[in-house]
C-alpha cells in the first residue's frame, strides 16, 4: 500500500528543511568563533606568562606564544592556531621587540620573520596530524562495523545450523521412540528449552550473555497461557552463556513440573519469581502458591537430576502450600 504525505507533511517540510540548513550553519558559525576564541585567549595567556618572566627585550619573544600555538592547533584545529599565531604575534611584537612600540628595525625584522616561519610549520604539521588521526578514526570504525557485521553474520550461520541439527534430533528421538511414550513430550521440551537458550545467546554476539529478565520470561513463555501466573521481579543482571543454559533448562524443567503436579496444574495456581545479586552471586527464588499438595518424591527421576544439574545443586523445597526452589549462581 502506497503512502500518501499528508497535507501537513507536505507544507511543513519545504519549511523544516531550510530550518535546519540555517541551524547547521549556525553551529558552524558558533564551533568557528569558539576557535578563535580560544586561539586568542590562549595566546593572551601564553603572553602574559612571558612577560613575567621580565626579559630583556628581543630575548625569546615568542618562546611561550609557540607553545600555545601548537597545543591549540591539536586540540581546537587550524582556525584557532591562526587566531593564537597571530594574537600572539601582533602583542609579542608590540611587547617585547620594540616594548610598546611597532617599529621594526634589523634583527627584529628577522625574528618576527623567523617566528612566522616557525608558526606556518607548527600550523602544517598540526593540521596534518589531524587529518591523518582522522582516517584513521574512520578506518578503525570501518574495520570495526565490518567486523560486527561478520559476527552477526556468523552468529546467524551457527544458529540456522543449530535449528537444523536440533531438528533432527527431534525427528529421530519421534522415530526412535513410540507416539505415546510419555518420555517423548519431556524431551521435545527440553530440546526447545534448549534452542530458545542459543537463540537468546545469539542475540548478544558481541558478548555471549543475557540477562536474569530475558532468560526467566523466555523460560516461562510456552507456559504462561497469556495470563498473570507468573510474577517476576528482580534487579537487572547479567549472566555468562554457559549459564544462560543451565539456568534455562532449569527453569523449563520447574515449568514442566509446575504444570503437571504443581501450581499450575490448577485454574488459581501462580508462581513467584524473584532474584537478588549480592557481590557475585545470584539467588533466585522459585515458589508455587495455590496448587494442590505437593510431597518429596520417593525417587530420582530423569528431571530432578537434570534440575540439579543444570542449576548447580538447586535446593528444592516440597513445603505444603507448593513447591519452592532456591537457585544460587557465580555471576
Amino acid at each position: 500500500m502506497l503512502h500518501r504525505p499528508s497535507i501537513v507533511d507536505t507544507i511543513a517540510r519545504p519549511a523544516v528543511e531550510p530550518l535546519s540548513r540555517a541551524n547547521h550553519r549556525t553551529a558552524e558559525f558558533l564551533l568557528f568563533a569558539r576557535d578563535l576564541l580560544v586561539g586568542a585567549a590562549a595566546a593572551s595567556f601564553a603572553v602574559g606568562i612571558r612577560y613575567l618572566f621580565d626579559l630583556p627585550a628581543g630575548i625569546l619573544p615568542f618562546f611561550t606564544v609557540i607553545i600555545a600555538v601548537c597545543l591549540t592547533t591539536v586540540t581546537t584545529g587550524i582556525w584557532g592556531g591562526i587566531s593564537a599565531a597571530v594574537t600572539g604575534g601582533l602583542l609579542g611584537w608590540y611587547l617585547f621587540l620594540e616594548p610598546h612600540s611597532w617599529r621594526l628595525q634589523g634583527t627584529e625584522i628577522y625574528s618576527l620573520m623567523g617566528y612566522f616561519a616557525v608558526i606556518t610549520v607548527i600550523l602544517c604539521t598540526s593540521q596534518l596530524y589531524r587529518m591523518s588521526e582522522r582516517e584513521r578514526q574512520a578506518t578503525a570504525l570501518a574495520l570495526a562495523v565490518q567486523e560486527a557485521e561478520h559476527q552477526s553474520l556468523f552468529a546467524r550461520e551457527m544458529s540456522h545450523r543449530l535449528k537444523n541439527a536440533m531438528a533432527i534430533v527431534q525427528a529421530m528421538a519421534l522415530q526412535t521412540f513410540a507416539r505415546d511414550n510419555p518420555e517423548l513430550p519431556k524431551f521435545d521440551g527440553r530440546l526447545r528449552a534448549l534452542a530458545d537458550a542459543h537463540n537468546l545467546l545469539n542475540e548478544h554476539v558481541s558478548r555471549p550473555s543475557a540477562s536474569v529478565r530475558e532468560i526467566v520470561e523466555t523460560a516461562i513463555r510456552p507456559f504462561s497461557d497469556g495470563g498473570s501466573r507468573f510474577t517476576v521481579s528482580g534487579p537487572d543482571a547479567i549472566i555468562p552463556d554457559q549459564q544462560v543454559v543451565l539456568l534455562a533448562l532449569a527453569l523449563h524443567e520447574l515449568s514442566t513440573n509446575a504444570v503437571k503436579y504443581g501450581a499450575l496444574s490448577t485454574p488459581a495456581g501462580k508462581v513467584t519469581i524473584d532474584w537478588t545479586v549480592t557481590g557475585d552471586k545470584l539467588r533466585l527464588d522459585w515458589k508455587e502458591n495455590d496448587g494442590p499438595k505437593v510431597a518429596k518424591p520417593r525417587s530420582s527421576g530423569f528431571g530432578t537430576r537434570l534440575l540439579g544439574r543444570a542449576a548447580m545443586g538447586a535446593d528444592v523445597q516440597y513445603e505444603p502450600d507448593g513447591v519452592r526452589c532456591v537457585i544460587t549462581q557465580r555471576l
